[in-house]
């Protein structure tokens, strides 16, 4: 039977390996998913800025506002995933604080007055990021779906 103190020590080893798990989250989530939506947004804006002053011969002649719309929703796109890079980055280092507190406190140390308030800031941080990371995704495939749209009714 495990003793108070195994427990003790093996909770202790637990909030470190979600310590190390979160580096490393945060590590795979910055280097695939924003690289993706940064490369197919700044790639689909290139292609298409490009493919439109080689195919059509007079811009000036048609309705460009899909076309328009659709570099506004890649440039957005890709800002909003470079913020959102930035608030997932802080969210994951308040979330080892947060959990590095807790080994503290389990060592018989008293919590930062602060804890809560790190707590509420990384979950805030959160909701930001997941938001932005939507954001971001929402654009590029509604930048995706104009640009076509467009080439449809202009080739």
């Amino acid at each position: 039977m495990e003793t108070r103190k195994e427990k003790h020590d093996r909770y202790i080893r637990n909030l470190q390996n979600h310590i190390d798990s979160t580096k490393e989250s945060t590590r795979y989530s910055s280097d695939r998913f924003d690289v993706l939506i940064i490369s197919l947004s700044t790639s689909a804006l290139v292609f298409s800025i490009g493919f439109v002053k080689d195919i059509i011969e007079d811009i000036h002649l048609i309705d460009t506002s899909l076309l328009k719309t659709s570099w506004l929703l890649f440039v957005l796109s890709i800002v909003s995933n470079l913020i959102s890079q930035i608030s997932g980055y802080y969210s994951n280092n308040l979330e080892i604080s947060i959990s590095r507190n807790l080994i503290r406190e389990e060592r018989g140390k008293s919590l930062p007055k602060n804890h809560k308030i790190l707590e509420l800031i990384k979950k805030n941080l959160n909701k930001f990021t997941i938001g932005l990371n939507g954001i971001s995704f929402i654009s590029l495939i509604g930048g995706i779906c104009l640009i076509v749209l467009f080439f449809s009714n202009n080739i």
